[in-house]
């Protein structure tokens, strides 16, 4: 907790010693989390005021950063964001609402695929995202293809050596996200990940986690949304986002990062490797004394009264042993 890491139970420290992969979530973990609006599409005709008026009621009651990022844009611009009639999310894919007599379906174009509205310009513009982080989300309004919506993130400052530094401990990293291909592999690339697994639903996300498992890996998952609960709980040591993290990721997750500071992550993991080492270090001294005190005893040397005392001393070593762990630093971080 002094280093800004919260672990719930000591068994943590133990799974993490032993971990040799992390998956990342992209939005919210890698990145920032603050979307900002950059572009709105009409593909069929609305204005572009009234397509995100339209879309922000839509997304109203969602707590994903997308749909928190479409509302602030609405509300920047004085525009009238009234509760829809009715509102359904579907996790990983978007939401489904009403709003006045219109009826909105927003979220990844596998959604609007799914219900049979194609969309033409999607290819275009998906690759006009310059930097990289650009992403698409697409809206339908009464069955027909309105428009393409495009947000941006920004990484973590400490995300790229975040990952430096984990490679560096030995560890492999991977990016697990809903988000579109081009768009979690251009920000692999940018943080050095080694392995992408994009447009993967919420249930899916888990079923990567346990896939590593079968293979014999031990998996971290990081993460701070609704749709990253499955994963947490199905991970070996599940580490949550302490500030921008959901109720349920907190719940979840074996260990929150307070302040949202990836770079606590690699400390934590040499953490519990150092913590185990120095468990296995104290279990040899402390039986080491004990098969001596039991030789002395039976050559007469060691009474009741100097075996009380050499076993309270003993305890002393492995005190100090285990105390040095709570001044360790990671390395790349200050003094």
């Amino acid at each position: 907790a002094l280093r800004g890491s919260l672990v719930k139970q000591g068994a943590t420290i133990e799974a993490m010693a032993n971990i040799d992969t992390v998956l990342f979530d992209k939005t919210g973990t890698l990145t920032t989390g603050h979307l900002r609006l950059v572009s709105i599409l009409p593909l069929d005709g609305l204005p572009e005021g009234e397509l995100l008026s339209l879309a922000a009621s839509a997304e109203k009651f969602s707590e994903h950063p997308l749909a928190q990022a479409i509302v602030r844009a609405a509300l920047d611009r004085d525009l009238s964001v009234p509760d829809p009639e009715h509102f359904s999310a579907l996790p990983g894919l978007g939401v489904r609402a009403q709003a006045g007599q219109r009826h909105l379906l927003i979220g990844r174009p596998a959604l609007l695929a799914e219900h049979g509205i194609t969309l033409p310009a999607l290819s275009d513009h998906a690759d006009d995202a310059q930097d990289g982080l650009g992403t698409t989300i697409a809206m339908a309004v009464d069955g027909r293809a309105a428009a393409l919506l495009e947000l941006r993130d920004e990484p973590r400052p400490e995300a790229a050596a975040t990952i430096r530094r984990l490679h560096e401990l030995g560890l492999r990293t991977a990016l697990v996200s809903g988000d579109q291909t081009a768009v979690a592999q251009r920000i692999a690339r940018q943080l050095g990940i080694d392995d992408v697994r994009a447009e993967v639903l919420p249930q899916d996300k888990a079923q990567v986690v346990r896939d590593l498992q079968a293979q014999g890996h031990r998996v971290a998952f990081v993460g701070d949304g609704v749709n990253d609960g499955p994963a947490l709980a199905a991970a070996d040591a599940g580490v949550a986002m302490g500030v921008t993290g959901t109720d349920l990721a907190l719940e979840t997750a074996q260990v929150a990062l307070l302040s949202d500071d990836l770079s606590k992550l690699p400390h934590l993991l040499d953490l519990s490797q150092q913590a185990m080492r120095a468990i296995r270090q104290n279990l040899i001294f402390s039986l080491g004394v004990l098969a001596i005190a039991v030789g002395l005893t039976f050559a007469q040397i060691l009474h009741p009264v100097t075996g009380a005392l050499l076993h309270e001393l003993s305890s002393i070593p492995v005190i100090a042993n285990s105390a040095r762990l709570i001044r360790r630093r990671d390395k790349t971080q200050p003094e």
